[in-house]
């Protein structure tokens, strides 16, 4: 089975907006591909002044399990992507998060008295997050502008992404 991929831009974020952005990319990305009929909430951001649409509980279908699920995996992914980063230079931490999108198989082995799952995976959101833990200076003094241009240009792209975690709705190691 073939495997869609889909390259998202490159994120370069402060240290204090890295939660609430992957939260709405993997939210947003999973409310759309949802497999079936979900009922949708609103989520504003503070930090990016935008509002996204997540998975919301429905209290007809009982989703309200769903939702709280799709909570803690998305949390629980996004701290163990925040332990994972890997630093490429002073003050920057970088990191690849994938969230993919799989099928269950059964497959038997030793004329059908051995089996086991497959995870056939057919559709990854593969995203590159870059962490500047830099304060940003705000003054429009000459040390601000000079310190501004300084962390412009420390950034250097590598060719490779270090440790990819595969987001599944569990993380596992990947190379991007």
């Amino acid at each position: 089975m073939n495997c869609k991929e889909h390259h998202l831009p490159e994120l370069e974020l402060a240290t204090y907006q890295v939660r609430e952005a992957l939260q709405c990319i993997l939210h947003t990305i999973l409310f759309i591909r949802s497999p079936g009929p979900v009922a949708p909430r609103d989520v504003h951001c503070e930090g990016f002044d935008l509002t996204y649409t997540r998975i919301a509980s429905d209290s007809e279908n009982k989703s309200n399990r769903l939702e709280f699920d799709v909570d803690k995996k998305v949390d629980d992914a996004i701290e163990s992507f925040l332990r994972s980063l890997s630093q490429i230079g002073p003050e920057l931490l970088s990191g690849c998060l994938t969230l993919s999108f799989f099928e269950r198989r059964a497959t038997r082995q030793l004329f059908g008295l051995v089996s086991h799952e497959d995870k056939i995976i057919w559709e990854q959101w593969i995203l590159r997050v870059v962490v500047n833990n830099t304060p940003r200076p705000v003054n429009d003094d000459k040390a601000s502008v000079i310190e501004r241009q300084r962390i412009q240009i420390s950034y250097l792209p590598t060719d490779h992404c270090s440790p990819c975690w595969l987001f599944e709705i569990r993380i596992r190691q990947k190379e991007c």
